[in-house]
């Protein structure tokens, strides 16, 4: 019986993962104590620079930070073998006016280097901008979960972080997301209840720095990139999830001094204790190549500022943000944030691009981008998948049978890069890891990001099972313009999917807005058929449908304000056999909520996505009735039918997508034209890969 490929195995054969679980280095560093300097009165707000000359002669010059106790530290990272040595410190104002010291080491002079780190650092791929790659040539394929913080009954924060980082290690998963939060101790400026009263604006903790201390030693242990959130939108807004009223810079609390969370991105202090902050965090753990990026902020688009049309202070904010970072990072870590609209100004300097995803269909969704990921000029990846809207059972959750299969859809479409989980907590503590490093070990062992000009597919998987047809409801509340789409009805799922509202906005202001009043769907019906639109909900103020077939009307409803569930659920009409195009459209006053459209035939059970060049397919298939159901029924095998494969010799090896181990390869002589490619028994959903010979 196979077992899963470990770390250490995967590093022989592929070069693809870092090294496995085992102490690793510890930044070399040089403490000192710095003369006063009376102008400056917090020795957080000194910018002190400490040359470090390398093994091989590198001078560098590294900024310092407060250490506590009266002393400074430099910090250079251990990529070198023999002996680093201190050299002199100066002392700018502002990044401007510069000054040499004289300082009293405390450490010797001189450290002789043993242990080199063993963490390439994260880069963008200079000959291909929209990927990533390791700094010794290699590529990087982030494949993980967020751990944002320490879940609810887990009593010791770092100590759940070193239980986790060995647990993402042997499940050859290599990125996690760590938030600096207040709640959990991890915010340097601002302490929960029990930790004592936060430092005074412009100060730090150290207790929380030695918890960052050990928690990114275990990341560097363990061979898991961390992408640190420096900001959250909670801090400065007072909706959602707003935690603006216990915001220490809160001109409502002691020493606060900004009167609304708006202030935070244009008050000139705010701006200059953030510059500090990040110049203490770059000095500190800057040396660390486990750091794949330093993340500004978690949903800026929720912060007051940004909902109160100030998106422009916004983003002129990340953009002295990400250039003073720069500046400061001898070592270059990527700097990114996440916020939806990847066209906003926001994201100028950034790296690369952070949406998130909370769409209805999951699977559908995950394979886009708006726009599209070939547009974009920087990698960009789904740095939180969360199933808020999914419209499955409270059950199916908790079981935890939807978290991982939209991962798979994910590298299956525009992209290789997966959408990483938002419930890292619950695959975490349901041992569903190693499901999710199955994603990783497909991508690196089939070489998948590796192939040149990969485009997104969708085949017909033709089997005796067969299952109602329903154009689902994709995006969830985007702003977006009225979707065009060629819906197939034969089995195929088309990237258009993940366009098809959940909701359709009849207002004036909703439509000023962004949020599309129509759809329109082009089909091609085999048989004569009833169509039903059920409609799931309706806003306060009342909305209504009007149906469309080729121009003609076929059906329309309203619905009155304040009538609660909307009753009837279903608007039904006749649909001819043929090609037809047909517009649903909502003529106010309000919101309607529609969760699918029902066609009314059936298609095969098994459906299929992927990518594709002429000389490898990948594709993911999966049951459409038990894909997420707690009691799925038998297994159901189909015949995939693959246009326009070239002739040659294809190696054809189908993944096990739970254990994440591949199954006996299998030779096969084509001709050329529509291959037909035998599956295994589905219960849930598999994988394949298809090679053709050189």
């Amino acid at each position: 019986m196979k077992t899963p490929l470990g770390p250490l195995a995967l590093l022989a054969a592929l070069s693809l993962l870092a090294q496995g679980a085992g102490a690793g280095p510890k930044p070399v560093e040089f403490d000192f104590v710095a003369p006063d300097n009376p102008s400056v009165g917090n020795p957080y707000a000194r910018e002190l620079w400490a040359e470090v000359t390398t093994p091989s002669g590198l001078r560098l010059q590294l900024p310092a930070y407060y250490a506590d106790g009266g002393l400074f530290a430099v910090r250079a990272r251990p990529d070198e073998a023999g002996a680093y040595r201190f050299g002199g410190v100066s002392e700018t104002t502002l990044g401007i006016k510069k000054t040499g010291l004289i300082v009293s080491l405390v450490t010797p002079a001189e450290f002789q280097n043993t242990a080199r780190t063993r963490l390439p650092s994260i880069l963008i791929n200079p000959k291909d901008p929209r990927q990533f790659m390791r700094s010794d040539g290699l590529p990087y394929v982030p494949v993980g979960a967020n751990l944002a913080w320490r879940p609810d009954g887990k009593p010791d924060t770092v100590g759940y972080y070193q239980q986790a980082f060995p647990a993402f290690a042997r499940a050859n998963l290599n990125w996690m997301r760590i938030w600096m939060a207040h709640w959990d101790g991890l915010n340097l400026d601002w302490l929960p209840p029990g930790m004592g009263p936060s430092p005074k604006p412009g100060f730090m903790s150290e207790d929380v720095a030695q918890s960052w201390d050990r928690i990114l030693a275990a990341a560097e242990d363990n061979g898991v990139y961390v992408q640190v959130v420096l900001q959250h939108h909670g801090q400065v807004t007072t909706v959602n999830d707003s935690n603006w009223a216990g915001n220490p810079w809160n001109a409502a609390n002691p020493g606060g001094f900004l009167k609304s969370p708006e202030d935070f991105f244009t008050d000139a202090n705010a701006q200059v204790i953030t510059l500090l902050k990040y110049r203490y965090i770059v000095a500190r753990w800057g040396w660390s190549p486990a750091v794949v990026a330093w993340e500004l902020f978690n949903e800026v688009h929720w912060s007051d500022a940004f909902r109160h049309g100030r998106e422009a202070d916004v983003a002129r904010w990340h953009s002295s943000m990400a250039t003073s970072l720069r500046l400061i990072d001898v070592y270059g870590h990527l700097v990114t944030t996440s916020t939806e609209n990847l066209r906003s100004p926001i994201y100028e300097k950034m790296d690369y691009y952070q949406p998130h995803l909370y769409a209805a269909n999951l699977v559908a969704a995950a394979r886009t981008f708006v726009p599209p990921l070939a547009s974009l000029d920087r990698p960009a990846f789904y740095g939180e998948e969360g199933d808020d809207h999914q419209p499955v059972s409270d059950e199916v959750k908790k079981a935890g049978l939807n978290l991982i299969p939209p991962v798979w859809a994910s590298i299956m479409g525009q992209g290789t890069m997966a959408a990483q989980p938002w419930n890292g907590w619950q695959i975490l503590e349901q041992g569903r890891l190693n499901e999710l490093g199955a994603v990783f070990r497909f991508v690196a062992v089939t070489r998948m990001a590796q192939q040149p000009g990969l485009q997104p597919f969708t085949a017909v998987v033709d089997c005796a099972e067969k299952a109602p047809l329903r154009i689902a409801a994709g995006e969830f509340w985007q702003r977006r313009d009225p979707a065009d789409i060629d819906y197939p009805l034969d089995g195929s799922e088309p990237l258009g999917a993940a366009d098809v509202p959940a909701t359709l906005v009849g207002s004036d202001s909703g439509r000023a807005d962004g949020f599309a009043d129509h759809v329109t769907y082009r089909l091609d019906v085999p048989a004569a058929t009833t169509v039903r639109v059920l409609v799931d909900s309706t806003a306060a103020g009342g909305g209504g449908l009007e149906a469309e077939l080729d121009g003609a009307g076929v059906a329309s409803h309203q619905w009155a304000a304040g009538a609660g569930a909307p009753s009837p659920a279903e608007v039904d009409f006749k649909l001819p056999a043929g090609k037809h195009t047909l517009l649903l459209h909502n003529p106010g006053p309000d919101w309607i909520g529609i969760p699918a459209v029902e066609i009314g035939i059936r298609v095969p059970a098994l459906a299929l996505v992927g990518r594709r060049n002429d000389h490898y397919i990948a594709a993911w298939i999966w049951h459409r009735t038990n894909l997420y159901a707690l009691e799925p029924t038998a297994p159901v095998s189909g015949t995939v039918l693959l246009g326009d494969v070239p002739a040659g010799t294809w190696k054809v090896t189908w993944w096990d997508t739970e254990k994440g181990v591949p199954g006996e390869p299998k030779v096969v002589s084509h001709p050329g034209g529509t291959l037909r490619l035998q599956t295994p028994p589905i219960l849930r959903h598999a994988a394949v890969a298809l090679a053709r010979a050189p």
